[in-house]
């Protein structure tokens, strides 16, 4: 009889056991007497929709490891807050990360490292941002507003809220790493002045000064960012003054071994500038850390062969329980359903994560099984939101399903910003705009979720909210137009697109409602009065066909003396397309002319190799490509006669098929290309025929790099590769 009862203390022990390990949250650790250390660190080389990074995560990585080892201060994995790639999204960060800080209880005397690492960008001096994973500004800077991204000035608040309580942050961010985001060389300026002029007690180390590139490459440290790589050198010793060595390093010492390395390596190596940021000097004396000369010593004799390693981890979430109390069985089991439910997206109704939530809520509050549970369930409704928010920005079609899900997820975000209200009153208010963007985008025709003014009424909530927001400016637009307010509907769409002039959903918005307003049977003349008809049409239909020379400006990487293969010159031949148009007129002489085009284009690069032994090889490596081309550009003529000059500019999405030519593979070209295209033409229209014959020449210049490295010799010794081109084409279309 006995035997059952100890197999049934067993289960229950091992139930227990394995249930400490999966503890999400751990408080500060009491039994350390004195100040203590902690670091939220953040790196992000994957991106979801915008350009990927090369080694923003390992750079995350190697200040974290640096932290754990002992010339970092031998830092507790629990006292690490570590978000990488996927995991490190905009919800994760604020709720996760700090839910994680506040259950630290940091006091007086105790040291917050905050690490950024990936990309940076700005709106304007006063809206500057971290990039998180699922960021999706759609080409145009002014949706960061709901888009995924770190409000770096709600990060600044919540720095001034340690250093008043007398905690010492170190803020690291390494984040200007490309200047081909919306904000462009501008937003590089405005992100690190904007982040150096609003001070928050902080002590600030920044990769580069203001409208820099913040250099990355596999020569660094086997794969790092230049500034993170010397940064941890210069903390694990090296940094330490050899006149006045006394195993401390300075603010000081930092900065100036910082400022020695990165400025001349970048220049010499990589022939670019790059110039670090360090704030300020009433902290010169402080010491940023205590070196261990064991640890240095491994540290000079490894650095070098420091193995590559993938950076795909989430230490924020699984933390190990070492404490002693029981733990009710009962609280084990609703929170093991609770993550189930979570896993399997069922999130509302009979035992779903909701309701397994309110148990929890209800029989062990304050818990730190029911507080993870608390930041888990609002995590998944923003990140829902977010998804839903980032197909209205990329202007997806909304099917009455899609506006009903809009809707509802516009709900469970509402119950996000109440959870959230009462530990972070700032994100929580940062999510309102998007909360009354997805209620007010919902199904009206069924009446589930309102009338046509409830819609409205979230409309104007959420402009009051982001006054110059071009998603809501946009969507007001749309609710115009579908109110049969043609007047307010225009209004609303020129807005938006003078607001976000390169954000493509704006530019539809408008074109729509012209078209509807030029369609609109009031509009049109009686019968008796009517003017005889000219033939033209709004939407024309016909094709091109041109030619021209493509030029590829390949920068080639700058040789050093252990490269073998190094770019010489790229020959560049001619460029033939051939394509559809479709001119749409949105008024008496503005037309956009979206066309889908086939492009052949060659080129032969020119590599040369050097032997081992001495002297060079030249190799001629011959590229032949086949895109599609999908140009949106605006027509603008200058009369309405028959023989019409006009101009032409607008964007170029360009999509790469030939993906499989051995030679691409080896210079590494990437599918995808976006190009600026300004052109300059004239329409000769016949009347008889209702036929229109455009000769144009056209410009057009790569607004992204087209090189992609596949780590060969030849994608190794390019740096990057713009295209440009010079086409005459003809078109032909029927009015």
């Amino acid at each position: 009889m006995r035997k059952p009862a100890f197999l049934l203390i067993l289960i229950w022990v091992l139930i227990s056991q394995s249930t400490h390990s999966q503890t999400p949250l751990k408080m500060r650790d009491a039994s350390v007497k004195g100040p203590q250390t902690f670091a939220i660190i953040m790196g992000v080389s994957k991106y979801k929709f915008v350009r990927p990074l090369a080694y923003a995560d390992k750079d995350a990585e190697l200040f974290r490891d640096y932290l754990k080892s002992p010339g970092g201060g031998s830092v507790k994995e629990e006292n690490i807050f570590c978000l990488l790639n996927e995991q490190a999204l905009n919800s994760n960060f604020w709720t996760k990360g700090f839910q994680w800080l506040r259950a630290k209880q940091l006091q007086k005397g105790d040291k917050l490292f905050i690490y950024l690492a990936g990309h940076g960008d700005a709106i304007d001096e006063d809206q500057f941002f971290f990039l998180s994973y699922d960021c999706n500004p759609e080409g145009d800077k002014n949706n960061y507003l709901v888009s995924g991204t770190i409000q770096l000035y709600n990060l600044k608040k919540k720095i001034a809220a340690e250093t008043a309580k007398g905690v010492e942050v170190i803020f690291i961010m390494d984040a200007c790493r490309t200047n081909e985001l919306p904000g462009g060389t501008a937003g590089q300026n405005f992100l690190n002045t904007a982040i150096s002029e609003k001070k928050a007690g902080e002590i600030i180390m920044l990769a580069t000064g203001a409208g820099q590139e913040s250099l990355e490459d596999v020569s660094i440290g086997n794969g790092h960012g230049l500034f993170t790589w010397y940064l941890v050198d210069g903390l694990s010793g090296v940094a330490d003054d050899s006149l006045h060595r006394d195993n401390k390093v300075s603010f000081e010492e930092i900065k100036s071994y910082v400022d020695k390395n990165v400025p001349s390596v970048a220049q010499q190596r990589f022939r670019r500038k790059q110039d670090p940021y360090f704030c300020c000097n009433e902290n010169s004396e402080k010491v940023i850390s205590m070196v261990d000369t064991a640890y240095l010593s491994k540290w000079l004799k490894q650095k070098k062969q420091q193995p590559r390693r993938g950076g795909n981890s989430f230490a924020g979430e699984r933390i190990r329980y070492t404490g002693v109390e029981t733990i009710d069985t009962s609280l084990i089991e609703t929170y093991n359903r609770f993550n189930q439910a979570v896993k399997t997206k069922k999130i509302a109704g009979a035992s779903s994560a909701e309701d397994f939530f309110a148990q929890l809520n209800k029989k062990f509050p304050g818990n730190p099984y029911t507080l993870d549970a608390k930041s888990t369930l609002a995590v998944e409704y923003i990140n829902e939101a977010q998804a839903r928010v980032d197909e209205y920005l990329s202007c997806s079609e909304a099917s009455a399903r899609k506006k009903q899900a809009n809707y509802q997820a516009g709900l469970r975000l509402q119950k996000a910003i109440d959870i959230l209200q009462e530990d972070d009153p700032d994100f929580a208010q940062s999510l309102r705009g998007r909360m009354h963007l997805l209620k007010a985008s919902g199904d009206l025709t069924n009446g589930e979720n309102g009338d046509i003014n409830t819609a409205f009424q979230h409309a104007w909530a959420a402009q009051a909210i982001d006054k110059n927001g071009a998603y809501i400016q946009n969507r007001l637009a749309q609710l115009h137009l579908e109110n049969n307010r043609l007047d307010s509907a225009k209004y609303y769409a020129e807005k938006a697109t003078r607001t976000a002039p390169n954000w493509r959903c704006a530019m539809l918005t408008l074109a729509l409602v012209q078209n509807t307003a030029n369609n609109k049977p009031d509009n049109k003349p009686d019968e008796k009065k009517k003017k005889p008809n000219t033939g033209t049409r709004k939407v024309q239909i016909g094709g091109v066909l041109g030619g021209g020379m493509s030029q590829l400006d390949a920068t080639p990487v700058t040789p050093t003396a252990n490269d073998r293969v190094f770019l010489r010159d790229v020959q560049n031949k001619l460029t033939y397309n051939l394509g559809l148009i479709a001119q749409i007129n949105l008024g008496n002489l503005v037309s956009i002319r979206p066309s889908v085009l086939a492009t052949m284009e060659s080129s032969d690069y020119t590599f040369e190799t050097r032997g081992i032994t001495g002297g060079s090889t030249t190799e001629i490596v011959p590229v032949k490509t086949t895109t599609v081309s999908l140009p949106l550009p605006i027509i603008i003529r200058f009369s309405k006669k028959n023989i019409s000059p006009f101009i032409s500019a607008g964007p170029t999405f360009s999509l790469l098929m030939q993906k499989k030519d051995a030679n691409a593979e080896k210079v590494g070209l990437t599918t995808s290309d976006i190009l600026g295209d300004a052109g300059i033409g004239v329409d000769i229209g016949f009347l008889k025929s209702h036929l229109v014959i455009s000769p144009e020449l056209k410009y057009s210049r790569g607004l992204t790099s087209v090189k992609e490295n596949q780590n060969t010799i030849y994608s190794n010794a390019i740096n990057k590769i713009n295209r440009q081109t010079f086409t005459f084409s003809v078109y032909l279309r029927a009015r």
